[in-house]
């Protein structure tokens, strides 16, 4: 396996040796996307925001006069899935690291 080949790795020969609950059960991917939210284009100056925070694609602005703000950004966004992989997780049935199978965090 190359340095640069994500998408296989080796999973070793006594696979009968789990602990209980930490057998893999699923492989996990993860892609980095962007959001962005244009301020200006918002009519909200930055020395204005008390407070802030993203949940899922809303911002959730806080103001410093006590205005709350939710702005959603469902754009359709295209994940570019051959450049972006930002990490591969193996985890148990309760979604949970199996220790001594994720390699790929460590790798980059």
């Amino acid at each position: 396996m190359g340095y640069g080949r994500w998408d296989r790795h080796n999973t070793g020969d006594n696979m009968s040796d789990w602990l209980d609950g930490t057998k893999p059960k699923k492989i996990e991917a993860r892609y980095s996307a962007y959001l962005s939210w244009d301020l200006d284009d918002e009519g909200i100056d930055w020395d204005d925001i008390k407070d802030y925070e993203v949940f899922r694609a809303d911002l959730h602005i806080t103001l410093k006069d006590g205005t709350e703000k939710v702005i959603e950004n469902w754009n359709d966004i295209e994940i570019d899935y051959k450049h972006n992989l930002e990490e591969v997780l193996v985890l148990d049935n309760d979604w949970r690291e199996v220790e001594g199978l994720n390699w790929w965090k460590y790798m980059r």
